[in-house]
């Protein structure tokens, strides 16, 4: 590989002072000299740094702390202190080591004292002659012949280097956190048997796998096939040493995988541009899928930073290290257990498992929750439980606790055993006692009101049956009128739907299907899958969603939260949803109505406009979290209607951003969704700027059918508009005729909103502007992301 393949672009100009003043950023002496070579019986000094001779690495010692010295490799040259390989990290040298290439062909990490911390264990081979920095960041000793007789890339620590050979049945290993650089709990290990890699907690637990190697990728990382293959190369390949992984970079890029103290393997690229490093890429996406992540009764958030905490009433085991990122050790309580503990402490929407070694859950059925926390008391290894309305509604809980969650999602309750201590908040605090009287006098209040309301009952019966069907249409029509939802019942919507007979859509949420309500009203039903979120969270989502009133909104009629069903009407659209109108499946029949350029202009307009209603208008920030045209309806005048607010986040106004797991449909995703971090409106802008281009061509943007200079449509755009040859891009056969001018405009605004840097897109407020032509239209940067792509196609058809 080339000098400039492997050179970082700021680095060019290698003046020997630069240089000089650069790589002292990095180590602890400003004294510092540069070594280019280490010959055989030499010394490096801790003010010395060996240096490859593209100025891109350096070796040399850094310092954490008193007695806290490493030898490490470093990229030099970049004002952020980015290690990349360490040797002694689990055995800090003293202040004063230093680094020694001793005559029988070993490295040596000597103290002060001449005591040994590490050594590269070269004796016995063929002596190596000479010891230097390859340009690659691979630190090597070499045979007077030129032949490698050891190399630092054979000796894997958390950092994963372009051109480094993972073997299969060779692991990385963490740190054990931000300050402590010593083997964590996480390994990223490449199987023996079945060529995929796979992240390992204790080296025992597998909580994330790749999938597979199919040739090309491997099959469970996505971001392989569409995001990184234009940045590097991916191999699978043997030599004498058995088979191994490799990948290289295509451009002149630095770049770098990290198994990180929390047990995420990050993709990190750096931005000369901006003097960062940017994530690209983890895995997994969700940190509360790392095993043991938040240690004993800790609790992770994936929304939260950071992610583990101790639940009220629990303290950080090592204060120090928890906060440094490492919660090993878990949380313990602020008080004493014992058997005469009869008081709990609700944990809403918090689940536990028990972890390995712990005595076995107790399950009932058909019980009261009084019997349930009766029996968790009377049993002194019960540390808590689990109840709910369920068929198996009691489960006592014994411990360890590891690997707590919490999230609305999760949709259950855990009762922690603990004592009254004043620490915990009395409305969250259900003694013994409470639980039996609460039962007690809900029964006879209940006996009573039964016998009242029975002949209560058959006094009205008959009134009320034929005054119901008016009166309720009239109410329905009332409500709907005046903005208030209507809470309709399962079997309501079972009946307007003829039990969900004419299904109008699916998607990863739920299904859609037609209905008919009593005063002959059309609508459309979603029936939500897997919701185990509470009846109070859901009513809670639903009553902010119904507030919104907008002319290009999917208006909200009514909802249904009856025992685990989850249901939301909506207004019928007649004209179905725009991917309909817009892609025609292979096979399948032309369609009977024709979207014109006029037509296009409008839905474009329309949905900015609603977009916007969401982010600036309402009472909190919403955002969607997955504009596509799917979610884009049409009335019957095809008037846009933004719809599915199934995956919206809403955003206080005092919020900038929000951290959040990742939401919303491959292809239309903002890379700060990609890179797990916290994202702000601007993600519905990328996704906004996505759909303008299938609305313009009336195809996917991505179609591996078309040739290879088009398949990718958003690239082929950016294109044409440098040229000028915006008509090109317009979906002519059905459009007909059609504005060039406002072409143009929903180009470039396109073009804007699909920037890498979220500061580079426009506000929802600036798009509706430059599209009704009251904001002058400047010409967007090329985004760096299809720059790539465009090389990387160059490269192809050569």
């Amino acid at each position: 590989m080339t000098l400039e393949n492997r050179c970082c672009s700021i680095i060019q100009v290698a003046i020997s002072l630069l240089l000089l003043l650069i790589i002292t950023q990095f180590f602890q002496n400003s004294d510092e000299q540069i070594v280019e070579r280490l010959p055989l019986g030499s010394t490096l000094q801790p003010n010395q740094t060996l240096v490859s001779r593209n100025g891109c690495f350096a070796l040399g010692f850094f310092s954490l702390g008193r007695d806290r010295n490493y030898l490490g490799v470093s990229y030099a040259g970049i004002p952020t202190i980015t290690r990349i390989w360490m040797a002694n990290r689990n055995n800090p040298a003293r202040d004063g080591a230093s680094l020694r290439f001793s005559m029988d062909g070993n490295l040596v990490v000597s103290n002060p004292d001449q005591t040994t911390v590490w050594m590269s264990d070269t004796s016995g081979r063929n002596i190596s002659s000479m010891a230097l920095m390859d340009e690659s960041g691979n630190l090597i000793l070499t045979h007077n012949t030129g032949r490698v007789i050891w190399q630092s890339f054979d000796h894997l620590t958390d950092t994963y280097m372009p051109g480094m050979k993972f073997y299969l049945g060779t692991s990385f290993t963490s740190s054990k956190s931000a300050i402590d650089p010593a083997e964590g709990r996480f390994s990223f290990r490449m199987l023996q048997t079945t060529s995929e890699s796979v992240a390992m907690w204790n080296a025992t637990t597998t909580y994330w796998n790749s999938g597979v190697w199919n040739g090309q990728i491997f099959a469970d990382i996505a971001d392989m096939s569409f995001n990184w293959r234009f940045m590097q190369n991916f191999s699978f390949l043997n030599d004498s040493g058995g088979r191994y992984f490799i990948w290289t970079e295509k451009h002149k890029t630095l770049m770098h995988f990290t198994l990180e103290y929390d047990g995420i393997f990050r993709y990190r690229i750096w931005d000369s541009s901006n003097a960062k490093w940017i994530i690209i890429g983890s895995q997994p996406r969700d940190p509360c899928q790392v095993d043991h992540l938040c240690g004993q009764n800790g609790i992770c958030n994936s929304d939260s930073t950071p992610f583990c905490n101790c639940p009220q009433g629990f303290k950080p085991a090592e204060p120090v290290g928890w906060s440094a990122g490492d919660w090993s050790l878990g949380c313990v309580a602020n008080f004493t257990f014992d058997c005469s503990c009869k008081t709990f402490f609700l944990l809403q929407n918090t689940y536990y498992d028990q972890g390995s070694g712990a005595r076995s859950a107790r399950s009932y059925s058909g019980l009261d929750q009084a019997w349930c926390q009766s029996s968790c008391t009377s049993d002194c290894a019960c540390l808590g439980y689990y109840f709910d309305g369920g068929s198996i509604n009691c489960s006592l809980q014994y411990g360890p606790f590891f690997n707590g969650k919490t999230s609305p999602e999760i949709g259950q309750n855990f009762f922690l055993r603990v004592n009254s201590s004043e620490q915990f908040p009395n409305d969250q605090l259900l003694l013994l006692n409470d639980a039996k009287r609460k039962e007690r006098t809900t029964r006879n209040i209940g006996l009573g009101v039964a016998f009242g309301g029975a002949l209560i009952l058959m006094m009205t019966f008959l009134v009320w049956k034929i005054l119901w069907r008016k009166r309720i249409a009239e109410k329905q029509s009332s409500d709907y009128m005046s903005g208030i939802l209507r809470k309709f019942s399962y079997k309501e919507l079972q009946t307007a739907t003829s039990n969900f007979k004419e299904e109008l859509g699916a998607g990863g949420f739920g299904s859609v299907y037609k209905g008919c309500l009593p005063d002959q009203t059309m609508v459309a039903v979603k029936k939500l899958h897997n919701m185990n979120q509470g009846d109070k969270d859901f009513r809670r989502e639903v009553s902010t969603l119904g507030m919104i009133q907008h002319v290009n909104l999917v208006r909200l009629r009514g909802f249904c939260a009856a025992d685990m069903h989850r249901l939301l009407v909506y207004d019928y659209m007649p004209n179905g949803d725009l991917s309909k109108l817009l892609f025609r499946k292979p096979g399948a029949q032309e369609h009977t109505v024709k979207l014109d350029w006029d037509t296009r202009f409008a839905i474009v307009l329309g949905t900015a406009r609603g977009i916007l209603y969401l982010h600036e208008e309402c009472t909190s920030c919403i955002i969607h979290c997955d504009i596509k045209p799917s979610n884009i309806l049409l009335d019957t005048n095809f008037c846009a209607k933004v719809s599915d607010f199934g995956l919206a986040k809403l955003m206080g106004r005092e919020f900038s951003r929000v951290n959040t797991t990742m939401r919303g449909t491959r292809g239309y995703l903002a890379p700060e969704w990609l890179c797990s971090l916290p994202v702000t409106a601007k993600a519905d802008v990328y996704s906004y700027g996505m759909t303008l281009f299938e609305i313009i061509s009336g195809r996917k943007n991505m179609d591996a059918n078309c040739s290879l200079d088009t398949w990718f449509f958003p690239l082929w755009a950016c294109q044409k508009a440098r040229l000028g040859e915006f008509s090109s891009l317009a979906d002519i056969k059905p459009c007909g005729n059609f504005d060039e001018q406002q072409l143009k405009q929903v180009v470039l605004v396109a073009l804007w909103c699909i920037q890498d840097e979220e500061m580079n897109r426009p506000s929802m407020a600036r798009v509706v502007q430059m599209l009704e032509g009251t904001l002058q239209i400047a010409d967007p940067p090329f985004p760096n992301s299809l720059k790539l792509m465009q090389i990387e196609s160059t490269t192809a058809v050569s």
